[in-house]
């Protein structure tokens, strides 16, 4: 559905040039849910806005179903923009029409008869859940529900690919799970393409199938959504998913820890492929007791993963062997002050 081969995207508003997107080169599969997450300033919005052409790339080549919209001229991006749908943080309603009239405005510009028009605003009402508020206008709305209309205004001209940038950064943890199960229903009913901008790592865990990782304008990490929270390779991953995850305990915490408990801390990394149980099961044999000091598992896609903290108990030499036995199933680290 898009494709970035090699794209960068230079400002030169002052002396010094900006790179807000450095040769970014990304594949997002048709009919995917994918995130691109990263902090404020990683570039991730600049990505999006070059996605649907309203900013040019400096260099490489975009692709949005095989449309070329690298270099493309105004005509052309206007006919791709009718294939792409956004969605804004700040949900840009239109206060002086009603919900109806901001959900008809893209299907008014685009030339589509008064009476289908009417009814497709109505399909769009229904499937979003405000068939009831049609004459609403937006002050009368809740947060959730003017995502709602965003959504419905957003799905208008029938488009392929759906852009969200922060679209649930302004809700409440509630409402940014109706929303985000309105998203997923979009991509699973209608069989829409979904790119999901964000900071917030609880979004990707809840809907997205693959993320990409930015920082400084480059993506430093992409893959399954799974693999990228159970196994980060880079430092930006390793903080998003410590927001999820209790990370191995250091500073003032592993301090806290060690004078607490006598025996051996550990931190062992848990995933679906861990054979973990059978190794703690077997603890026992070798005379080495061990706590769960702290930790926390997630699951994810229907996968676990996540780290716990373990206190072994014993003769130095039994301990010694048992976190040997670990170390053949999973990641182990010592927990150091």
């Amino acid at each position: 559905m898009v494709v970035l081969d090699h794209v960068t995207k230079v400002f030169r508003t002052g002396k010094t040039p900006v790179r807000a997107v450095d040769d970014v080169s990304l594949r997002i599969g048709r009919g995917q849910i994918y995130a691109i997450i990263g902090y404020s300033g990683a570039g991730k919005s600049t990505l999006v806005r070059l996605i649907n052409g309203l900013e040019s790339t400096t260099s490489g080549t975009l692709t949005v179903e095989d449309t070329t919209i690298s270099g493309a001229k105004e005509p052309e991006l206007r006919k791709a923009r009718t294939n792409i749908g956004m969605i804004f943080q700040q949900f840009n309603l239109m206060n002086s029409k009603t919900v109806a009239g901001n959900v008809d405005f893209p299907l008014k510009v685009a030339g589509w008869p008064a009476a289908r028009r009417r009814k497709r605003v109505q399909e769009l009402l229904e499937f979003v859940g405000l068939g009831s508020r049609a004459k609403s206008y937006p002050e009368q709305l809740s947060g959730g529900q003017k995502q709602r209309v965003g959504i419905a205004r957003s799905l208008a001209n029938e488009p392929s690919l759906l852009l969200a940038d922060e679209s649930t950064s302004a809700l409440d943890p509630e409402t940014t799970e109706e929303v985000l199960g309105l998203l997923k229903k979009v991509n699973e009913e209608l069989g829409i393409t979904v790119v999901v901008i964000t900071h917030e790592m609880d979004v990707v865990a809840s809907i997205a199938d693959r993320v990409a990782v930015m920082e400084n304008g480059k993506v430093v990490e992409e893959g399954n959504v799974y693999d990228v929270f159970s196994n980060p390779q880079t430092a930006p991953a390793r903080r998003f998913v410590s927001t999820t995850v209790k990370p191995t305990p250091s500073g003032d915490r592993a301090s806290e820890l060690i004078e607490r408990h006598k025996g051996y801390l550990v931190s062992v990394e848990v995933t679906d492929h861990t054979d973990l149980g059978d190794v703690l099961s077997k603890l026992g044999d070798r005379k080495v007791r061990f706590n769960i000091v702290e930790g926390g598992l997630e699951t994810l896609q229907g996968r676990t993963y996540g780290k716990l903290t373990l206190e072994l108990l014993g003769e130095i030499s039994a301990v010694d062997a048992a976190v040997e036995q670990l170390k053949l199933v999973t990641n182990v680290q010592e927990v150091r002050a």
